[in-house]
């Protein structure tokens, strides 16, 4: 069960996000970088915690990846129920959030092509939902 704080609505987005990368192994790559992330970020920060600087856990982990592209507030979409996927050159990220720079910053600074839509638009694509 999701539950919301705040200010919501009674639709998800349903966003289908999609990176394609020049090869498989870039869309790999990049993949690993989101689940190292993911995994490190999740006891350095809280969801709905706002902070403007980096804590020095935080710059030690962005450090060791080698990723500098993300402002603080950035962090917490790693930490959002989201779905990522490769297939061949491409990365599908699935997720009800409307959140998702971090993650846009992320695939395009490793050279992706990125496509984004809700798959309550277009369900008949070929990442949509109801496939």
């Amino acid at each position: 069960m999701k539950m919301w704080y705040g200010y919501g609505s009674e639709h998800s987005m349903n966003l289908v996000m999609i990176g394609y990368f020049k090869s498989p192994e870039d869309a790999e790559k990049t993949q690993k970088l989101i689940e190292q992330l993911s995994e490190g970020l999740r006891d350095k920060i809280d969801i709905g915690t706002s902070c403007d600087r980096f804590s020095d856990d935080v710059l030690e982990l962005l450090r060791e990846v080698k990723c500098y592209i993300l402002s603080p507030t950035e962090l917490e979409h790693f930490l959002y129920d989201t779905h990522t996927r490769v297939e061949g050159n491409k990365i599908i990220l699935t997720t009800d959030e409307p959140e998702v720079s971090a993650f846009l910053k992320l695939m395009i600074a490793k050279g992706a092509k990125v496509e984004m839509y809700s798959a309550h638009d277009y369900p008949e694509a070929e990442y949509g939902r109801g496939k």
